[in-house]
This record gives C-alpha cells, sequence and structure tokens, in this order.
C-alpha cells in the first residue's frame, strides 16, 4: 500500500505521462475500447509495482515498457491484432515513442485551442467530418448544403487549423 507522498507522486507522474502512454496503445491498438481498457490496465500495473520503479530514472519509459507487454498479453489474449510487427519494430516503436510524444501532446493541445477557435458552422461540419465520420454527402444532407461546398469548408477550415496551429506552436515554442 502506498502512503500518501508516494500516491500524490505516482499521480503527478501519471498524470504527466498518460497522454502519451494512450497515444502509444491507441496507435498499436486499432480498437478504440480495448485501446481505453489497455491504458486502464496500465495504470493499475503502475500503481500496484509503483514501490518498485526507480526514481532516478524517467517515468514515461517505465510506463510505455509496462504498456507494451500489456499489449503483448491483449494480443496474445486476442490473437487477432490487425496490425502486426516483428519484435524488433515493436521495440523501435516503444522506444520512439517516448521521444515524439510529447511533440504529439503540443500539437493537440494546440489543435484543440484552434478547434475551439473556430466559428460554430465550421466547428459543426469539422464535428460531422472527423469526429462522426460522415462523407461530404452526408454532411451536405444534414445541413441543407451541397457537397461541393462542404468539401470547399473542409478544405478551408483544414488550412486555417492547420495556420493557426502552426501559429500557436511557434507562440508557446513547442515543436512544428
Amino acid at each position: 500500500m502506498l502512503d500518501d507522498l508516494q500516491q500524490k507522486r505516482f499521480t503527478r507522474l501519471w498524470t504527466d505521462a498518460q497522454p502519451a502512454v494512450a497515444g502509444y496503445v491507441h496507435a498499436i491498438v486499432r480498437d478504440p475500447a480495448a485501446a481505453k481498457d489497455l491504458v486502464q490496465e496500465t495504470a493499475l500495473v503502475l500503481l500496484r509495482k509503483f514501490s518498485e520503479y526507480d526514481e532516478r530514472r524517467p517515468f514515461l519509459p517505465w510506463a510505455l515498457g509496462v504498456a507494451k507487454f500489456q499489449i503483448l498479453g491483449y494480443r496474445r489474449d486476442a490473437a487477432r491484432c490487425l496490425v502486426t510487427f516483428d519484435a524488433e519494430l515493436f521495440e523501435q516503436f516503444t522506444e520512439s515513442w517516448g521521444e515524439v510524444a510529447p511533440t504529439i501532446s503540443d500539437q493537440a493541445a494546440a489543435l484543440q485551442t484552434c478547434l475551439d477557435k473556430l466559428a460554430q458552422h465550421a466547428r459543426r461540419v469539422v464535428q460531422l467530418r472527423y469526429f462522426e465520420a460522415l462523407d461530404s454527402t452526408q454532411i451536405a444532407e444534414r445541413l441543407g448544403s451541397s457537397a461541393g461546398a462542404v468539401r470547399v469548408l473542409l478544405q478551408r477550415v483544414r488550412e486555417q487549423l492547420r495556420l493557426c496551429v502552426e501559429r500557436q506552436l511557434r507562440m508557446e515554442g513547442g515543436a512544428l
């Protein structure tokens, strides 16, 4: 059982690492529900084994290592993984993810800020296209517009978001 200080330390470390671990798991496990479960299982294993954590070493690589074993167990149990990596590639991916995760997190935060700045109509079209996975014809039907107008609007919004994200990252000193 962890004392209060250890619980606070774990919570702080996990809060910082969780977006990177979740991104890593979701990149490998294409089933969103299974990936979410694996992230939760990873958190539980990390919490149970936190007394074994060597605080002289970075937390994220340790967390990614635990996540890797959770994924391997899932793949072994499920035996229906859509993406198959050889062991060496899987190891390289795990190591690389720890390096790129902070950049991805910065980009995701910038994108969210830029999405929040969009006009309501543009935000609704983005929601329908990218979160509800509708095509331009289906979006046009919902909004009483033409598919061509939806495609043009999406093109303009994507460009607006790209420029906004670049500007946001420059202002925050993040990586492009």
